[in-house]
């Protein structure tokens, strides 16, 4: 389902970080341009994933979109692949889309980078100047791409890979024996206290909205889904700053372009201090930006210093051209979003002191009259897993060991209700299985 909205963040506000890196046009029949583009692209996929933007320019520290030059070749995922393969060893497969800028209407090379590769990453040759044979590459603070100098450094590589390594035995496991995890018991009391944190943080949303022309997509008039998160155990942060990092740390990998909790960096949807929270909303009018006029890209977020977490969006379904607003549901959708936010808190618990769980809420609205289907065509599905339930809440506590190695079943159990109100439809183990090994991988 990845496609060229989800990646017009990186396009409409560009700026580098450990996972994203932008280089002007490259012409990639030249070998010297190739090693340029592979150079990148194995840091990356040694760091755990992301992307590489091609056609901009660094003018004092500005990123600037370009128009292509008339002497470079039109940049195709056949050229990008073939360069790549021609350093990297393992050799790793990307995907490329064409996402155009606001700004001067080119269509910029957005090329995906897998994560979870089981082994480093190391250049098969040498290309005299910019990369150099048998030398593996990482992303360092900058940000920039340079071999590991320190041992903390390999050792983060390579614990990377294995537990990337042990991610892919536990899945094939998974698909000979479909076990189940019970998740850990839900206490009333963590449950109720992130109900509540939720339901502030969504009033909120709503007094934001409120101020928005009556049919805005930003104000999700078709309905929405929710997600809070509460951490269990943990130290709470001395300040909202330390919040502020630990969220940037926990965005280091990206499984998809528009990613909960993102953090743009227009003045208009940047990251604020409100109330005594860290929150951000992109459902903010900014002139001459279209980002908000699809329900999907106005999300809104809240975090407190004692590692709650609450987010807002609009279904991806009822941005598309067909069907209309409201008429659908993707099968696959509700796995990837809360799997892919799910991922990000872990990551995210992983910073506090003594974290030992994570408390999850999910709530579903305006379900009512959906049709559960498969928007890209790649499932067979019937036309009458139809919903007659407005909305669902649904709750469950995992601890952090089960967010690692069973991530599968704390979603399956978590998101199972959800699709049993489309006529009784059995969410199989097999398609969390799927999709979530996808979103890892890149290949949404």
């Amino acid at each position: 389902m990845l496609g060229p909205a989800d990646l017009q963040p990186l396009i409409g506000t560009p700026r580098e970080d450990l996972g994203v890196e932008y280089k002007t046009w490259l012409n990639l029949t030249n070998n010297e341009e190739r090693a340029t583009l592979a150079k990148a692209a194995i840091a990356i996929a040694n760091h755990g994933g992301g992307f590489v933007v091609i056609g901009f320019n660094e003018v004092k520290k500005n990123l600037i979109p370009i128009q292509r030059p008339d002497d470079v070749p039109v940049v195709t995922q056949d050229a990008v692949n073939a360069a790549i393969g021609r350093y990297a060893t393992p050799e790793f497969h990307c995907e490329m889309h064409l996402v155009q800028s606001a700004d001067n209407g080119v269509e910029h090379p957005v090329i995906r980078v897998p994560g979870n590769l089981t082994e480093p990453v190391m250049n098969k040759r040498d290309c005299n100047g910019v990369i150099a044979s048998n030398r593996c590459y990482i992303r360092k603070p900058g940000p920039r791409s340079e071999e590991p100098q320190s041992g903390e450094e390999w050792r983060t590589l390579i614990s990377r890979c294995v537990r990337a390594n042990r991610e892919d035995l536990l899945e094939s496991i998974r698909s000979i024996v479909y076990g189940r995890v019970k998740p850990v018991e839900a206490t009333a009391s963590v449950q109720a206290e992130l109900q509540r944190f939720s339901e502030t943080a969504r009033e909120r949303w709503k007094e934001l909205a409120s101020k928005l022309p009556e049919h805005s997509a930003s104000r999700l008039p078709n309905g929405h889904y929710e997600m809070g998160f509460a951490l269990i155990g943990n130290e709470a942060a001395q300040n909202l700053r330390e919040i502020k990092n630990r969220l940037q740390e926990a965005r280091h990998i990206r499984m998809t372009g528009w990613g909960p909790f993102l953090e743009l960096h227009l003045e208009e949807w940047r990251p604020y201090v409100h109330d005594g929270f860290v929150e951000a909303w992109t459902g903010r009018p900014v002139k001459l930006q279209t980002l908000t006029e699809s329900p999907a890209r106005a999300d809104f977020w809240r975090a407190d210093k004692s590692g709650k977490l609450y987010t807002i969006r609009g279904y991806t379904e009822d941005g598309l051209k067909q069907p209309p607003p409201g008429q659908v549901i993707d099968v696959a959708l509700p796995v990837c979003r809360v799997g892919e936010a799910a991922y990000f808190a872990l990551r995210y618990a992983e910073q506090f002191e003594n974290s030992e769980a994570i408390a999850i809420y999910v709530r579903f609205t305006r379900l009512n009259g959906r049709t559960l289907t498969s928007v890209t065509g790649r499932r067979l599905m019937m036309d009458y897993r139809i919903n007659r339930t407005e909305e669902i809440e649904l709750n469950t506590i995992a601890n952090l060991s089960q967010l690692r190695n069973n991530m599968v079943e704390v979603i399956q159990e978590l998101l199972a209700p959800l699709y049993g109100t489309f006529n009784f439809f059995e969410l199989s183990q097999g398609l969390v299985v799927e999709e979530l090994f996808k979103m890892k991988q890149g290949r949404m």
